[in-house]
């Protein structure tokens, strides 16, 4: 699955940075080279610096044409004056309140999605990934793919969510299980499981406070 394939089935919000910059780079499908942005990325040493990107660089490093740099710079230009990579406009996650807010759309969601939203040092959002769409339980959402994420993104800690379609956030024993997997292997790869949010129609349900996690 390359770049493109991934970025189409996550949807562009879910997208790691440098798939968004493989696609971003292409002049067409069959363009998309992760190998040209993964060089372009350490180049600049991270999203922070995509701003910092020059027509040279784009034209040496990524192979692309004046109208086609000036088009690809044209496009960080407007995801950094709508915040995408603007300093002091990440999402920053304090409390389970943030996040229900931010996955309150699932509330009403007939499937159980299972989410996890991986964070840096001083809490701010990294990325959000739905790890699962089904019954949540601990061979279906296993450490690997909740972790495999973690540590693509550079993750220091993470916060789990996932909603119950019949209304009631009260957390199963499958629920509680996932939990306590998931906070063991956090704590042997030093990426630390802050809450697991249970959401419900009305309310939701935060296993840190009900001691769960500690």
């Amino acid at each position: 699955m390359n770049a493109f394939e991934r970025v189409r089935d996550s949807g562009v919000a879910a997208a790691a940075p440098i798939d968004l910059l493989a696609v971003g780079l292409a002049r067409r499908e069959e363009d998309v080279s992760d190998v040209a942005a993964r060089e372009v990325f350490q180049l600049l040493g991270g999203i922070n610096h995509l701003a910092e990107l020059t027509t040279e660089t784009l034209r040496d490093r990524a192979g692309l044409t004046v109208f086609e740099a000036t088009r690809a710079q044209a496009l960080i230009e407007l995801g950094r004056r709508t915040g995408g990579a603007g300093k002091g406009h990440r999402d920053i996650i304090e409390s389970p309140e943030d996040i229900a807010a931010m996955f309150d759309h699932l509330r009403p969601e007939k499937r159980e999605h299972f989410v996890a939203v991986y964070l840096d040092s001083k809490a701010f959002v990294l990325r959000a990934v739905t790890i699962h769409i089904g019954t949540v339980n601990a061979s279906l959402v296993g450490p690997r793919e909740v972790f495999r994420e973690a540590i693509r993104e550079g993750a220091v800690s993470m916060i789990v969510a996932h909603n119950h379609p019949s209304g009631d956030p009260t957390p199963s024993p499958e629920d509680i299980n996932v939990t306590k997997r998931l906070k063991e292997v956090g704590d042997m790869l030093d990426i630390r499981l802050l809450d697991h949010v249970i959401l419900g129609e009305r309310r939701f349900v935060s296993l840190r406070e009900m001691g769960v996690i500690q």
